[in-house]
């Protein structure tokens, strides 16, 4: 019997690379993980070794896979291959004994066809020891004899798209071929062997995994994953896709790469899938096989719907199997939707729903950009959706002003990382501009004037970089947490000790510009912000690729995402009744409307505030989670000049997307960090020109807002640049825009932050569903991914999914 095993000396004779040459490339091309050849071999189920009898009747060991003594397992008594002009096309029993090889149960081989694929010297053999030669260079398993069988000569099972009665094909079948098959003949009855391949424990009776040919997922693992271990053939896949995501669109894990969020690990089950399909939990290369096809065709192209009819057409298998594999990617092709890891985004809504549920209603509280993402999904799934918002516009935190000749995103504007970003997918699908920013960002002395000293940056920079080790480390062990404010003021106290050089006063200021970023990213004060969970959100996978911003805004956005959707303005929720098997939200207005599903889509400011009465109150958990994060808090400032004076920054390559500002103190530290250059510059209409500058308040900066008018806050900026650049006689400025979220009832904040005490688990608590009526979206339920409009933008599709999920499950 020919064992699958790793490849050694007997591939080299065969292979036309030399052994060093096979293992250096073994070593470099690809690799996966160890236990997954394990599980290779563990799946192929070969038939134990035994004498096998000879055509003169003698028995014999001719070291050929066993026969198949499998009584009663084919409904068909031909051999599958009819091969050879001697085949027997039938199926002899002899003492008890078929004569045959087993592939599946209803998939066998006569004596006579094996022998001519087997036996030295045979024509068949000829092409068997070729095939084996392709296979071994693209491989580190040994191949035999049923797989060639299965890879190379049963024939083709395709659905007629008159009559979608299955059909056998002997000729090599395309994508287009399947998309367009007809059968000659509709009248006749569908060949009965099929019916076995219909039984999902079909898979179980084979000899042999059936691997996909030529699946799309080639494109994305050629140089990476040996393809038998991820369910493809390594002779049949042919690399000949092309794509129109490459730029921001990457969806398999890359070994020895860092790990890029909404990456996924081609040769590994995730825990949701597991969860999902626990069927397929010791034996995974089916479904893997299934889903990393269906995941690269979306990502080829991400700009149209994916419908369930092209994966088929790209499921090319030979054998029984197709039919069996056709049966589970309807199910697999479901599950990527429901978790919106295919066709998300702004595709056209399609007439056809492919999830089969009762009328179901659902009301989302909340027009932000989770909540109109959600209901958008929901719509697509065949969902009624009413959206109800407080305010007397749509967007939530996400609001334009134009005044100032160029888009100021009032609220987010800002897109943390371009690669695999389900936000960029759907900016691209809407030809929605954004522009990637530069790394290049110096650093402006408030007290000197002037880009600071290359060596104070540097040090200062490492001293920041130690101070945080050091507290990744005290987290291992701390037991109490303690403020983000304390452990930093401790561990600098103690590095400044250890400081072998004089620290200057400028090295001070550096670090505080440091520090003043860390509150920006909280949106609060660090004396608020808990020291053991600040960063928890780091500790996936987040995503990669240049930062971007939105060059026009989020308007056209927010309006496409609800274009369609019926939105009620002005209706400011006071009442949540889930005590029934309907939920009834009353509102200010007076207005009670009446849904199965309830979707909010609120600040957790609002949450806080705790303005909606729930009947039966909200879980102590739930509670508890919103109590122990914090609101935070940014307002933004943006100046209009009638000059660009501070364009002596540029770079030598012309770019200049942001500067920082080093603030003369600690108490300053909030007070505009950081200017982003939103100036529109054309050479082509020089007097459409104007010239912008953006930066924001935080920390203990952020009441300035509240306490001083918008000219005085503006005129603040101003001093600010004049200390920067006090060598230049800085223009008066044209106009400002200054923001006030704080003072919104409706809003109340920027961004969440975990307090002292709370952990990383509230995110998780305020996310859950209770009692499968009230859902939870916003970037404030969101672990991995808060703080962003992305992440605010995800939740809308993983609630979308969690809510047709319990539909589907439920009713």
């Amino acid at each position: 019997m020919e064992n699958k095993e790793e490849i050694k000396e007997e591939i080299s004779s065969e292979s036309t690379s030399s052994e060093d040459e096979c293992i250096a490339r073994n070593k470099t091309k690809r690799k996966a993980a160890s236990d997954t050849i394990k599980r290779i071999c563990s799946q192929i189920k070969v038939v134990p070794d035994r004498k096998i009898p000879r055509k003169d009747g003698s028995d014999g060991d001719d070291g050929r896979e066993g026969s198949c003594d499998r009584l009663g397992c084919q409904l068909s008594t031909k051999c599958s291959l009819e091969l050879c002009g001697n085949c027997s096309n039938f199926l002899e029993k002899l003492n008890n004994n078929i004569k045959n090889y087993h592939i599946s149960r209803g998939e066998h081989s006569c004596v006579n066809c094996y022998d001519e694929i087997y036996r030295f010297g045979k024509a068949g053999e000829v092409k068997y020891r070729d095939w084996k030669k392709r296979y071994v260079d693209e491989s580190r398993c040994f191949p035999y004899v049923r797989l060639y069988i299965q890879d190379e000569l049963l024939p083709y099972w395709l659905k007629c798209n008159n009559c979608n009665k299955f059909r056998k094909v002997n000729d090599i079948i395309t994508s287009d071929m399947i998309l367009t098959f007809q059968c000659q003949n509709c009248e006749i009855e569908e060949d009965s062997i099929t019916s076995v391949a219909k039984d999902r424990e079909f898979i179980n009776s084979l000899s042999t995994v059936p691997l996909l040919q030529n699946s799309p997922a080639a494109y994305y693992l050629e140089a990476e994953y040996f393809y038998d271990e991820v369910g493809m053939s390594p002779v049949h896949s042919v690399n000949n896709f092309k794509s129109l995501s490459d730029d921001f669109m990457k969806p398999f894990n890359v070994p020895d790469h860092p790990t890029v969020a909404f990456c996924i690990r081609p040769d590994i089950m995730e825990y949701d899938e597991v969860e999902a399909f626990p069927e397929y939990n010791k034996e995974p290369l089916y479904y893997l096989a299934i889903r990393n096809l269906i995941v690269s065709l979306w990502n080829l192209d991400p700009f149209n719907f994916l419908t369930l009819k092209k994966c088929e057409s790209y499921l090319m298998v030979r054998g029984l199997s197709r039919i069996w594999y056709m049966n589970e990617l309807e199910k697999i092709y479901n599950f990527l939707n429901l978790k919106s890891i295919i066709n998300y985004g702004m595709l056209p809504i399609i007439e056809e729903k492919f999830f089969k549920i009762p009328k179901t209603k659902v009301i989302i509280v909340g027009s932000g950009i989770s909540g109109l993402t959600a209901g958008r999904q929901l719509r697509s799934f065949g969902v009624d959706v009413i959206i109800l918002e407080a305010k007397s516009v749509i967007g939530g935190r996400m609001q334009d002003d134009t005044s100032l000749g160029v888009a100021v995103g009032k609220g987010a504007q800002l897109i943390t990382g371009i690669l695999n970003n389900p936000l960029v997918v759907t900016l691209r699908q809407l030809n929605i501009l954004y522009k990637a920013l530069d790394d290049y960002c110096p650093l402006v002395d408030s007290v000197r004037g002037g880009v600071v000293d290359i060596l104070a940056d540097r040090i200062s920079d490492e001293h920041y970089s130690c101070i945080l080790d050091a507290i990744s480390k005290w987290k291992e062990t701390a037991k109490d947490d303690v403020t983000l404010n304390e452990i930093i003021t401790s561990v600098h106290k103690i590095l400044k000790k250890k400081c072998k050089i004089a620290w200057r006063k400028d090295f001070e200021r550096l670090i505080n510009w440091h520090i003043g970023n860390a509150e920006f990213s909280c949106g609060a004060r660090i004396e608020n912000v808990s020291a053991k969970f600040w960063d928890q959100n780091e500790a996936a996978p987040q995503f990669a690729g240049s930062h971007a911003i939105l060059t026009n805004g989020s308007e056209s956005l927010i309006k496409s995402l609800a274009n369609g959707t019926d939105i009620k303005l002005e209706e400011i929720v006071s009442e949540i009744n889930y005590h029934s098997d309907h939920v009834k939200v009353k509102c200010k207005s007076g207005n009670i409307y009446e849904g199965d599903k309830v979707l909010l889509a609120l600040p957790l400011a609002v949450h806080q505030s705790e303005i909606i009465k729930y009947i039966p109150e909200l879980p102590e958990a739930k509670i508890e989670a919103y109590k122990n994060l914090g609101a935070g808090l940014i307002e933004k400032v943006a100046v209009k000049f009638p000059e660009r004076f501070w364009s002596e920054l540029v770079n030598k390559d012309g770019k200049l997307d942001y500067f920082g500002c080093v603030p003369p103190s600690e108490k300053e530290r909030g007070l505009f960090n950081m200017f982003y250059d939103f100036s529109k510059i054309s050479e082509e209409n020089p007097e459409d020109n104007c010239y912008v500058l953006m930066s924001y308040v935080c920390g203990k900066s952020v009441k300035i807002v509240n306490e001083m008018t918008d000219e005085e806050v503006r005129d603040l900026f101003v001093q600010t640049l004049k200390n920067m650049f006090p060598h230049l006689d800085i223009p008066d400025p044209l106009g400002q825009v200054v923001t006030h979220w704080g003072r919104d009832m409706f809003i109340g904040m920027s961004y969440s932050y975990i307090k002292i005490n709370g952990t990383g688990d509230d995110y998780d608590n305020l996310a859950k569903s209770v009692d499968r009526k009230l859902y939870f979206a916003g970037e404030c339920t969101n672990r991995w991914f808060p703080q962003t409009m992305t992440g605010a933008f995800i939740t809308g599709l993983r609630e979308a999914g969690n809510i047709m999920e319990d539909c589907l499950k439920y009713n």
